[in-house]
């Protein structure tokens, strides 16, 4: 446990120390497609997500559900920093025909579903059927605010999330929902062997 609230910790100072760059640094220190301010602001916030699960859950006596809340919040922290990553540039990477943003559709998917469902069936006793439908459910759902999220940052913090940095949006949110469908597949099929192992 001590491990996880330390490697918790450091990732959210990263962030925070991030998020103030961010937002006092000047402009000209950064990129041209960075909105300092907005990221800035997400960074904060993924700090705060980062430490929740310690301020919401208390660390459990009994192995296996010690090791499902580690899992969960390990899941946690890769998908900030992968998000954060690419925020930070990464999403860049298209231009020389590397798809940051479609694997980030398949792997964000596919780890939420088997820490989800874990967490259902080794936190609260749920049925893996039951564990396994909500957290595709959750899942679907967080897909899809994840474009809407894109949407409502470009329409109003110019951000230039939705799409290939504003073009080519219909192609680029119909593989990104093409790319969570199969990350969640990938993500059923991987729950099924380490459900009663994390």
């Amino acid at each position: 446990m001590k491990n996880i609230q330390k490697i918790s910790k450091i990732t959210a100072v990263v962030f925070i120390i991030a998020g103030l760059i961010l937002i006092f640094g000047k402009q000209e220190w950064f990129p041209d497609f960075y909105r300092p301010q907005f990221m800035g602001v997400m960074a904060f916030i993924s700090a705060f997500l980062i430490v929740l699960p310690n301020l919401i859950f208390k660390f459990p006596d009994d192995p296996l559900k010690q090791k499902t809340l580690i899992f969960f919040q390990n899941v946690l922290i890769i998908t900030l920093l992968l998000n954060g990553l690419g925020e930070l540039g990464f999403y860049q990477l298209y231009k020389i025909g590397f798809e940051y943003d479609k694997l980030l559709h398949f792997i964000v998917p596919f780890i939420s579903v088997m820490a989800l469902s874990s967490f259902g069936f080794n936190w609260y006793g749920w049925s893996f059927r039951k564990s396994i439908i909500l957290s595709v459910v959750l899942v679907i759902i967080g897909g899809f605010l994840w474009e809407f999220f894109e949407f409502f940052g470009d329409r109003f913090f110019k951000t230039e999330m939705f799409g290939y940095y504003g073009k080519f949006i219909i192609k680029d949110t119909v593989w990104d929902l093409i790319m969570n469908f199969f990350g969640i597949v990938g993500g059923i099929i991987a729950s099924n062997f380490i459900k009663n192992k994390c």
